[in-house]
């Protein structure tokens, strides 16, 4: 009889990001797990108690994924990466884009976390060094909207054409525009 093939946590959240990227969130079962890995269920429920338990943890491996998006210099300028990563996961990765943030709330905390960690990174751009904090928040949930309003038109395809050139191109278009009003905005406070 040969030796029983046993599988890991990382490789039953492996196979669960496959299934994702391959159907969507809602196609995530432990069914459709085991026929993935070419086993029964057991490996699904020996490594996580429920079903709850392992879709938010393949939410939180999409964060991860999307945040080294993120971090990924297309660019000088630490902000624009930021969005560029992003818009870039979304292209290239558009179902996991849209489990983690376009199907539904029930991942709120993870999407806010993820948010306070662009945050975090934001403050390594120096054009915004002078800013408070309040400013580089608002600053970073202006261009998340816009970002995010672009990232989710490539996940769902009404944008063909996501290719970084574009992106960059786009966000350059639009950030310009944000950030001078956003810096603008607080030389005129300063000198209030």
């Amino acid at each position: 009889m040969p030796p029983k093939v046993k599988y890991t946590r990382n490789d039953v959240i492996k196979t669960s990001l496959d299934v994702v990227e391959e159907s969507e969130l809602k196609e995530l079962t432990a069914r459709s797990i085991a026929k993935k890995l070419g086993s029964s269920t057991a490996p699904v429920y020996k490594h996580f108690t429920n079903m709850d338990d392992l879709i938010l943890e393949v939410i939180s491996s999409i964060q991860k994924l999307i945040l080294d998006y993120t971090a990924k210099p297309y660019t000088e300028k630490v902000f624009l990466n930021m969005g560029t990563g992003i818009a870039m996961f979304a292209c290239e990765h558009s179902k996991l884009y849209r489990a983690l943030l376009l199907e539904g709330n029930n991942y709120r905390d993870v999407v806010e976390e993820f948010l306070g960690i662009l945050e975090k990174e934001l403050e390594k751009d120096v054009r915004f060094k002078s800013l408070t904090a309040e400013e580089r928040h608002l600053l970073l949930n202006k261009m998340w909207t816009f970002t995010h309003g672009l990232a989710s038109l490539i996940s769902v395809g009404f944008i063909k054409n996501c290719n970084q050139e574009f992106i960059i191109q786009t966000l350059m278009d639009v950030g310009s525009d944000v950030i001078g009003a956003t810096l603008a905005k607080h030389e005129s406070n300063k000198s209030q």
